[in-house]
């Protein structure tokens, strides 16, 4: 596959609706992603929301009826999504991580062999696999003076919200229990950053305890039932107080720390330092920062979306978002930010929570729908090897050059394929790469959301839809996850405050993928709508 440059994908802005041009633009595009958020926190906790929850609900215009438009419901996808509006089928961003036949290896969304980590061991990142522009990208296109950072707890979400023009991005390694950037933006460490790690915050939280930021654990119970329910991560550590597991200065305690709310406390750290270090928002040239807080998702992974672990995350990061807002504002000075709020995607509750809810949820191993696949392709063909070049749970790519070998017929084998999955009675439907290249079927409404999340050079050949409630994981013996095309694992927060932005509640339909085209509407900026797009007019200040 032939990659794009930086410049050829910018060069596709060229076919753009042009934007009316704001009266006054923003001196910082302040954007937050609240990784694995669902849309019902906002009003569910309202009356506990003291902080950055609470301004947003109060400024801020919020919708509530914003579900992605894709399939693949993860975190790759929904970052990729959230500042560019471009859905997988021309950005290629359709995972975490994808098969690669010609490499016969894995390729994290963000990974690039050409660079290399600068602050500590780490991945080697940088956007290039991202064939798509954010609204960063756009803007300094048509102002070389704007800067755009982003800081996240995960490479993915910094790199992906910031662009393939972004200054920089930082973000943080567990392996090194450090905040880290790479080639792609410098030469070199920034002093600043230097200075923050060698101060020691990540290791000054060894032997701390998560605790109930409430004292009175009947609110909890009001709002988020028991504390200990079954089906929570590894059915042994589910109640307050939580320690951090892992021996001082080991990988499994910088590891197990993003399991905390003190996880999005370094986050905001770090963004603070990167405000000051590239005087974001001090001059007329508009900037971004995008700032990604990543400790809901690995609380909702451990504990469940309906749990009180995830209850106080939320009640802490709304001091936290407030913090931040507070701190921007001192800088850049009231009425002079623009900003977005939104979620890379949900997750489905605890399959035991849902079971007693009546609910025909089930926990399975990956072994459920692999084991049976593998065994029907040797019966149907005999003697033609291994015809599965990788499987991406429950997903399925193909070994097409032993296919061909074989002398066998690429339908045939993905029909063999399709009949095992179905057998195992755990999947809905199975789709291949001819069927979403096809003519859509009637009356099929998730038919365009796989289609959106589909881009043939890495998609899998074929892609299962597993029924609704069924939960796949090998890892833990409890948890949850996301990553379905249902409407729990899609449906999210959007919100804008600030300039330009008119306050109140929306229950318009909506998507992310509407961020985009409304941050450039208010920025001035040419925009390019797709098909399923639009720009939400309606909370736009006349």
């Amino acid at each position: 596959m032939r990659l794009r440059s930086a410049a050829a994908v910018l060069a596709l802005a060229g076919n753009v609706l042009a934007s009316e041009a704001p009266r006054e633009r923003p001196r910082l595009v302040l954007f937050v992603s609240v990784d694995q958020m669902h849309a019902e926190y906002l009003e569910h906790f309202a009356p506990l929301f003291k902080g950055g929850f609470k301004r947003i609900l109060d400024q801020g215009a919020v919708f509530s009826n914003a579900y992605y438009r894709h399939s693949n419901s993860e975190t790759g996808p929904g970052h990729s999504v959230l500042l560019s509006g471009r859905h997988a089928s021309s950005s290629g961003i359709i995972a975490n991580e994808w098969y690669d036949p010609i490499l016969k290896r894995w390729m994290n969304v963000v990974s690039d062999p050409v660079q290399q980590p600068l602050g500590g061991p780490g991945r080697a990142a940088s956007p290039a696999n991202f064939l798509a522009v954010t609204v960063g990208d756009l803007l300094k296109q048509s102002s070389p003076a704007s800067k755009v950072v982003g800081v996240s707890l995960k490479d993915r979400s910094a790199i992906l919200m910031s662009g393939r023009r972004a200054d920089a991005a930082y973000w943080y390694e567990a392996r090194a229990g450090r905040f880290i950037t790479s080639t792609y933006y410098r030469h070199e460490v920034p002093a600043w950053l230097e200075a923050w790690n060698a101060e020691g915050r990540v290791d000054a939280l060894y032997g701390k305890t998560w605790q109930r930021l409430l004292p009175d654990a009947a609110v909890y119970e009001k709002y988020a039932g028991p504390d200990a329910v079954e089906g929570e991560w590894d059915r042994k550590d589910t109640v307050f107080p939580h320690a951090i597991r892992g021996a001082a200065k080991s990988d499994a305690f910088y590891d197990d720390l993003r399991r905390t709310p003190f996880a999005d406390e370094l986050t905001l750290d770090v963004a603070l330092r990167a405000l000051d270090a590239y005087e974001l928002g001090t001059d007329d040239a508009t900037d971004v920062l995008a700032v990604g807080f990543s400790a809901t998702d690995v609380v909702g992974h451990t504990y469940g979306p309906d749990s009180q672990e995830m209850m106080d995350q939320l009640l802490r990061l709304d001091a936290t978002l407030g913090r931040l807002l507070d701190e921007v504002d001192k800088r850049v000075g009231p009425g002079r930010v623009l900003f977005g709020l939104s979620a890379d995607h949900a997750s489905m509750p605890l399959v035991e929570v849902l079971q007693a809810q009546g609910k025909p949820a089930k926990r399975v191993g990956s072994d459920d729908v692999e084991k049976p696949v593998r065994e029907a392709l040797a019966r149907a063909f005999p003697g033609a090897g291994e015809l599965v070049a990788a499987y991406d749970e429950p997903h399925i790519y193909l070994d097409l050059e032993r296919v061909a070998r074989a002398g066998l017929k690429r339908a045939a084998v993905e029909d063999v394929v399709r009949k095992a999955m179905l057998a195992t009675g755990l999947v809905e439907r199975v789709l291949t790469h001819a069927d979403l290249m096809g003519d859509p079927p009637p009356n099929d409404p998730q038919y365009a959301l796989f289609r959106n999340s589909f881009f043939a050079p890495r998609s899998p050949h074929l892609i299962a839809q597993l029924k609704p409630y069924v939960y796949m994981d090998d890892h833990y013996s409890g948890g949850t996850g996301h990553g379905s095309v249902y409407d729990y694992d899609r449906h999210v927060p959007v919100v804008f405050m600030g300039a330009g932005v008119k306050p109140g509640r929306y229950a318009e339909r909506c998507g992310p993928e509407d961020i985009a085209p409304t941050l450039s509407r208010l920025l001035g900026l040419d925009y390019a709508l797709e098909s399923d797009q639009r720009v939400l007019s309606e909370a736009l200040a006349p």
